[in-house]
């Protein structure tokens, strides 16, 4: 059955409660939504934008179920409620569309008003107070775009689109519609735009990465970015992760004269800024996310990879801690903020806390599903703060969203300590054998094995131990991990004629010797001219695929764009290029 809205008329429903039998809609369509997105909308119903499946669904809250369910794009990647109407808007990640929704309210329902193309990959979307605009976010064409809202009319139309230093995700608006910040999806850079001409006003950096939610403070004083932080010269002993000392969770509170100071140079660290940790030794904190605040000035914290909901009153003191599901990706308010809702992605429920009880109180399927596979089992433990010791890092916390954080790790991967590098992206990985930088592993099983033990010491929990099968899981699950598109395809941008030139002179140089077609990468060690802490000189080149969408290089992280590799590193064989060399090299990697 595939039906654009799945709701089961009342006369076949009474045809098969026949005999005693129900037979509810939903089981005749049994599928993976993975809800990742929710919306309040304007009648008091709350809307579900689920990934896997590309619908929205529409839970009655007071009667706490799934009445509706409409199927919208290939991929829902975000929701959110137009102020003052009927209306949402919805990004399609894979379809790279802005969805316009109406809701009706007698009947329940959801329609469809209006699809506009957007950059490749939109991953995000916030709306202005006044509902008169939305950005949206779109991660591999590194852009953010502004589009205007006519009701009348029922249109969108996209106004301007600026170009970001990075692949964007989180987003947050002011009240006034003049500011908007925007998070890197995997590292630590903040920008901040004027609105609505989008003005890239400056770049900013967090002591961090993996940010999970942004909120203005109780106080209104400071912005929250919910986020972890990896020391790269704490090895990945027992007693360092036991302490907290690898890989902290916690909120960075910035304050907005800081957070909007236009003096400060380009990609500057927030230096007046107050960090509030999350997790205690043996009792990690892995992957914080969304923050919701109350009125009354309770704090609720979605700690995504350990399932659980942290409430408090004041970001100094403990936060009670319990647990509700298996990740919680998007919360939202009820009107009256005496419940908070989150999706669980990985449970295809909503999960439902009541504020004041600081508990769960209830859930919400969103319909049946098949049976778990290798590759769902796979994604959620990759998610997984609990194989770690004490749920203080997930796989993600360091390879976010599959690809890379681009932070430095010390772990036991080359076989030594303190000899910290950079964390590759996974993105892909299927093709990047040897694994690890040093090219000891031939096995990405044996590669995922020796993480597990080593780097999330999940061999020192009492509970939670990886299986074979868990280990299949996650290799499953890293093999179906597709390449980003390179950037200038991701911005359809014209044909360089210098890409052809570099290209020529990529083979002229050699550089296919050690990044061979087609993988652009070789399971053989390099001497590069750089070396690490122990003396190590010889390296497995990555595979370039991608490489347009990476943004630092070599086992150290110590360039900071290709054109660095080329020039500052003289890579390869000493560099001597020409600028028109090197430009055209460029022009060519950024098409792998």
């Amino acid at each position: 059955m595939n039906l654009a809205v799945k709701r089961l008329p009342s006369l076949l429903a009474l045809l098969l409660s026949v005999g005693g039998i129900y037979l509810h809609a939903y089981e005749l369509d049994k599928k993976f939504r993975r809800p990742v997105a929710l919306a309040l909308t304007e009648n008091g119903m709350l809307a579900v934008g689920n990934r896997d499946s590309g619908s929205v669904s529409l839970i009655n809250l007071p009667r706490r179920e799934v009445i509706f369910e409409i199927d919208v794009g290939l991929g829902v990647s975000d929701l959110r409620t137009i102020p003052g109407g009927p209306y949402l808007v919805a990004t399609d990640e894979e379809a790279s569309e802005l969805i316009l929704l109406e809701t009706n309210g007698r009947a329940g329902q959801l329609i469809v008003r209006r699809r506009v193309p957007t950059p490749h990959s939109p991953v995000g979307v916030e709306v202005a107070k006044s509902g008169a605009f939305m950005t949206v976010t779109s991660l591999w064409s590194r852009r953010v775009s502004l589009f205007r809202f006519d009701p009348d009319r029922r249109t969108l139309r996209r106004e301007c689109v600026a170009d970001l230093p990075f692949p964007p995700r989180l987003q947050w608006m002011d009240d006034a519609g003049e500011r908007l910040v925007v998070c890197d999806s995997f590292a630590d850079k903040v920008a901040i735009l004027s609105l609505p001409d989008l003005r890239l006003l400056g770049t900013r950096r967090l002591p961090g990465h993996n940010v999970g939610g942004i909120s203005r403070g109780p106080k209104g004083e400071q912005l929250l970015f919910s986020h972890q932080i990896l020391n790269p010269f704490a090895p990945t002993l027992k007693p360092r992760v036991f302490w907290g000392t690898v890989m902290k969770n916690g909120l960075t509170g910035v304050r907005f004269d800081e957070l909007f100071d236009g003096s400060r140079k380009v990609e500057s660290p927030f230096f007046r800024r107050t960090f509030y940790p999350v997790g205690a030794n043996g009792k990690g904190a892995g992957e914080p996310g969304t923050i919701l605040f109350t009125k009354a000035g309770v704090i609720i914290l979605a700690i995504r990879g350990t399932g659980e909901i942290g409430i408090g009153t004041s970001l100094d003191e403990p936060w009670t801690r319990f647990h509700v599901g298996s990740r919680m990706t998007s919360g939202v308010l009820s009107l009256d903020e005496k419940f908070a809702y989150f999706a669980d992605p990985y449970g295809e429920a909503i999960r439902i806390i009541d504020v004041e009880k600081r508990s769960l109180v209830g859930s919400v399927s969103l319909g049946p599903t098949p049976e778990l596979g290798l590759l769902q089992r796979g994604e959620a433990l990759f998610h997984d703060s609990n194989l770690s010791l004490d749920g203080w890092y997930s796989c993600n916390s360091c390879h976010t969203g599959g690809h890379t954080s681009g932070q430095l790790n010390d772990n036991f991967d080359d076989h030594s300590f303190g000899t910290p590098k950079r964390i590759p992206s996974l993105l892909g990985t299927a093709e990047t054998g040897p694994w690890t930088w040093s090219g000891l592993q031939g096995s990405l099983t044996t590669q995922v094995r020796q993480s597990l033990a080593t780097t999330l010491r999940n061999g020192d929990r009492k509970v939670g131990l990886a299986t074979h099968l868990d280990e299949e899981a996650l290799v499953t699950y890293l093999f179906t991990l597709p390449l980003p598109p390179p950037l200038s395809e991701a911005r359809e941008e014209p044909h360089d004629p210098e890409a052809l030139r570099g290209k020529l002179l990529f083979t002229k140089l050699g550089c296919n010797e050690c990044h061979r077609a087609p993988l652009f990468t070789s399971p053989d060690e390099y001497d590069v001219g750089l070396e690490d802490e122990s003396g190590q000189r010889k390296f497995n080149p990555p595979t370039l695929h991608g490489v347009s969408q990476r943004d630092h290089f070599f086992h150290d992280g110590s360039a900071g764009s290709i054109a660095e590799v080329l020039d500052t590193a003289g890579h390869p064989d000493g560099g001597g290029l020409t600028s028109r060399q090197r430009d055209g090299l460029v022009a060519y990697l950024m098409t792998l």
